[in-house]
């Protein structure tokens, strides 16, 4: 079975504070775009996970999904990896709701989309949004997922090639002040790219490298209606109001940075 798993972005993240079970309380517009990993499974009498990376999470998921429901057999994953690691576009939760959704058919336990977020949500807090995916309000520690509607959007993503701790990022932002603007609410309902655009805002932007703000303004010089991180950075995405302008900001760009990808969200 090949499955492929998007990355995603965090269109707006408000991060609203540290809860009493030591996670965060969020609300968030994610939104897959059509960046993936290629995850291939076989059926096998062991547990084999080939990556070019570390995938501990991949391992992680078959372990609990084996735990869950007393699986004797194993199972070979074997990954081609596109999605930059570390970056805020959730590359490691994807591959993990893809693993999760394979063994669900490949070890017959029927689950629905209800049971196999519950399990995700144990496995980490970008995991239930995948399982569904496309365009979604997120909130809680991330495992509540309402579904919403969003224009498709073209997208131009740079990366400025180091990665970021979700961890260290947490304790970082749990140090500052920072206002709650609850955009997350505003996007919620928006239908219009321009408006999607203009509320566009990420809790973890005042904590980047000195280097994210100048991508920023490089974006919108290029065309982007406007441009923010995903996650907790530091990958930086642009929306453009066609596929032309996106084109010709990535035709710009290309050669400037090191990981420059266009892209579109998936709708």
């Amino acid at each position: 079975m090949q499955l492929k798993s998007y990355a995603k972005l965090n269109l707006a993240l408000d991060v609203l504070g540290r809860r009493s079970d030591n996670f965060h309380e969020i609300n968030s517009v994610m939104q897959q775009i059509d960046l993936y990993d290629e995850l291939t499974f076989e059926t096998s009498e062991e547990i084999i996970v080939q990556s070019q990376f570390k995938d501990e999470i991949i391992l992680k998921t078959i372990m609990k999904v084996k735990e869950l429901f007393n699986i004797g057999q194993g199972i070979k994953v074997l990954t081609n990896k596109h999605i930059p690691a570390a970056a805020g576009l959730a590359g490691g939760s994807s591959d993990a709701a893809a693993t999760l959704i394979a063994l669900n058919k490949l070890w017959n336990l029927n689950l629905n989309q209800e049971n196999l977020i519950k399990i995700a949500a144990d496995i980490g807090s970008d995991v239930p949004f995948f399982i569904g995916g496309k365009s979604c309000f997120v909130s809680g520690r991330g495992e509540i997922i309402e579904k919403i509607n969003l224009p498709e959007m073209h997208i131009v993503l740079i990366n400025p090639g180091y990665g970021i701790s979700t961890k260290q990022a947490y304790e970082e932002l749990d140090k500052t002040i920072h206002e709650k603007k609850f955009s997350s609410l505003k996007l919620k309902n928006s239908e219009n790219i321009k408006e999607i655009a203009e509320n566009l805002h990420n809790d973890f932007i005042n904590l980047q490298k000195p280097e994210i703000k100048p991508i920023i303004r490089e974006l919108i010089k290029n065309g982007a209606l406007n441009a923010s991180i995903t996650g907790k950075g530091p990958t930086v995405f642009g929306i453009f109001e066609t596929k032309e302008k996106a084109q010709q900001a990535y035709n710009n760009l290309k050669y400037k940075y090191n990981w420059v990808f266009l892209t579109k969200t998936i709708t």
